[in-house]
């Protein structure tokens, strides 16, 4: 069934794409975001509620740096957590669905075998990770059963955005060799796949939690940059390195797979494939 959908975050990486993907699938989509928009603000909210009046609101909205919320942590929770909070009780006033978007990073990564969306969250292990795992937790206080879906991913890149493609490709091109991590796990995921798969949930009725990420994973940041630049076609040796040499303010998830079972197979490309398609795009950009 189509719906009429509110868009936050409409301008960001995974907003673009995803404003053009569910319209395509013949929904009715509203972008909105800053600085027309602040989820934190509930009369903001409430306003944008009131004149689209969306049956559902796709909540894409977030604070993203994870290092820097190590040093903003009330930046990131006024987004992550009171944002969140923010748009649950307003759609539990006007009657709106509740889709919205959170991370592994609400997971310790702990578990090898990776995670399934009713794997019990937290403890998280940054700011970050904290701040959308309080998210997850108010939006589930606010909002009753069946209207909400929280659905988690990881790993993203797009063409709208900063993300580890581009910078993997524009450091191949200008060094002989780059090194890059090779002790934590997930999955890529690029931004039109994953809202291809959110588009396939909210047509299906899902509620609850769910994963939408990639298919073929667990890999790492080194197998996912090595693939980057064998498919540039560069020269540049790429060379394995641990977490504790990259030095970041934020601890990562080490096994932070998450595991998408409960989205058909055929809506789940290989990662290596979309890849692949996102590197041949921008080449006739």
């Amino acid at each position: 069934m189509k719906k009429r959908l509110l868009l936050t975050g409409g301008l960001g990486m995974f907003g673009r794409d995803a404003a053009a993907i569910f319209r395509e699938s013949g929904h009715e989509v509203v972008p909105a975001d800053l600085p027309d928009l602040d989820i934190s603000e509930k009369r903001s909210v409430r306003r944008w509620l009131e004149d689209v009046r969306p049956e559902v609101v796709v909540n894409a909205a977030a604070y993203t740096n994870v290092d820097g919320a190590e040093t903003e942590r009330d930046a990131a929770f006024r987004v992550n957590a009171r944002g969140a909070e923010t748009v649950a009780k307003v759609c539990r006033e006007r009657g709106a669905f509740l889709v919205h978007l959170s991370t592994d990073y609400v997971f310790p990564g702990e578990k090898k075998e990776g995670y399934l969306p009713g794997d019990e969250a937290g403890p998280a292990i940054s700011a970050y990770g904290e701040s959308k795992l309080e998210g997850e937790r108010r939006i589930a206080a606010a909002l009753p059963p069946g209207r909400f879906l929280i659905c988690r991913t990881q790993w993203l890149y797009g063409r709208n955005g900063k993300n580890f493609v581009d910078t993997i490709a524009r450091l191949a091109a200008e060094r002989e060799f780059i090194e890059i991590v090779d002790d934590q796990w997930g999955v890529p995921t690029w931004t039109k796949d994953l809202a291809g798969q959110l588009s396939w949930l909210i047509e299906s009725g899902a509620s609850g939690f769910a994963h939408a990420a990639g298919g073929g994973g667990p890999v790492t940041w080194f197998d996912f940059g090595r693939e980057i630049v064998e498919l540039l076609g560069s020269k540049c040796d790429v060379r394995p390195m641990t977490s504790e040499m990259l030095e970041r303010p934020a601890k990562r998830p080490r096994y932070g797979w998450l595991r998408n079972e409960s989205i058909p197979g055929s809506l789940v490309r290989h990662w290596k494939e979309s890849l692949s398609t996102y590197l041949e795009e921008g080449k006739s950009e």
